[in-house]
């Protein structure tokens, strides 16, 4: 409004130089409020606080980690609902001002650098809100490195560490669907469950030792992990009466009508194709030793280099508890040499399992361009 006003009292008198230095101005302010909207965010923990505070790789390390204090995620969700009225405003201001301005001035009227750093602390806030929800995860995946899953015996329900990943996940998200666009929510679920499936994927693949119990456990509290994110993006919060938000009114109207009852099938199926290298992982290593090799040669691309599946075999050999000595032998039976150095979690499996049973596949392309396309 005090923009509008500023050019109705401004084109009253002139609409050629002065104008133009007004408008020079605006984008200052916009560029200004930007950073004021960026400084809202937590700031990023450093690299090695994160490597202690999180299960993260070497190519992980060099991330912003961020940590959402609690209530705190509520504030990135007004900024990004800021940023979005203030991207679209300074559009509509561009069109207004290039219509109101003198001939000579029009071609020099641009503001998409300004719509851009409103985009940018968009595009940041998503980065923040998966990064702060799987910081919160942090507990239940130290909880599961932390147990002894070579001497589990029984399988029964899903194990602690998953149903505190669900009263983590579940309020989390449910808030977040309630006060963003859905769009950007879209992005969230995207983003989370892509970086959420390679973390618990590390995890598993840094334990010791595996017991046939133990990856039959493991496979269950895959499958309820799986179908918690598969709902991620429509998950919904317990009704309370005037708890109704700016978008919650929204997707209610939707839920009734049953039209975001159902996760998009592009998301589905990123989350199934996470998750199956994660099964097919579990599944090689319950199997008998002697039928190993037989299983492993089944579910590999044989259009993977050599080396690397021979690095993936060890990783599943050790998880089995088969001794080192051991593998040559199983590797000779494959037709590859075996690697030197540790295998585990740091091992290219967490790259090349991704081949298992699916090849060529461009879903992750496709979701990484998702946010790209809607900002543009």
């Amino acid at each position: 409004i005090y923009m509008k006003n500023s050019i109705t009292r401004c084109t009253a008198l002139t609409k050629e130089k002065t104008f133009f230095l007004l408008q020079r101005s605006f984008q200052k302010k916009l560029q200004s409020y930007a950073k004021v909207l960026d400084k809202k965010l937590p700031q990023p923990q450093t690299q090695i606080a994160a490597k202690m505070a999180s299960l993260v790789d070497s190519t992980q390390a060099t991330n912003s980690v961020y940590r959402i204090p609690p209530g705190q995620e509520v504030t990135v969700c007004y900024v990004i609902d800021t940023c979005e009225y203030c991207a679209d405003t300074v559009e509509a201001l561009e069109d207004l001002i290039r219509d109101k301005i003198g001939s000579k001035y029009q071609d020099k009227i641009d503001m998409s650098e300004e719509q851009g750093a409103f985009q940018d602390v968009t595009a940041k806030c998503i980065r923040v809100l998966v990064s702060g929800l799987e910081q919160r995860l942090d507990a239940p995946l130290k909880e599961l490195s932390r147990t002894n899953w070579s001497s589990f015996d029984m399988v029964g329900e899903e194990s602690s560490y998953v149903r505190t990943i669900q009263l983590t996940i579940h309020p989390f998200v449910t808030e977040v669907r309630q006060l963003i666009p859905s769009s950007y929510f879209r992005s969230f679920c995207d983003k989370f469950a892509m970086t959420f499936a390679s973390t618990y994927y590390r995890t598993l693949t840094g334990l010791k030792r595996i017991s046939e119990a133990g990856t039959q456990q493991l496979l269950l509290d895959v499958t309820t992990i799986k179908s918690l994110l598969l709902k991620l993006p429509v998950l919904e919060a317990e009704k309370k009466p005037g708890a109704a938000t700016r978008h919650s009114n929204v997707n209610q109207s939707k839920s009734l009508s049953g039209a975001s009852t159902i996760a998009p099938a592009m998301y589905t199926k990123m989350v199934n194709k996470e998750f199956r290298k994660l099964e097919v992982m579990l599944k090689l290593v319950g199997s008998p030793k002697d039928m190993l090799v037989d299983m492993f040669r089944a579910q590999w691309d044989s259009s993977i280099d050599t080396s690397r599946m021979a690095s993936d075999f060890q990783t599943i050999a050790t998880l089995k508890g088969i001794p080192r000595n051991d593998h040559a032998a199983m590797l000779e039976s494959l037709g590859v040499e075996a690697v030197e150095g540790r295998v585990g979690a740091d091992s290219s499996m967490t790259v090349n399992i991704q081949a298992l049973q699916e090849k060529g596949s461009d879903v992750a392309a496709k979701v990484n361009a998702d946010l790209d396309q809607m900002r543009q």
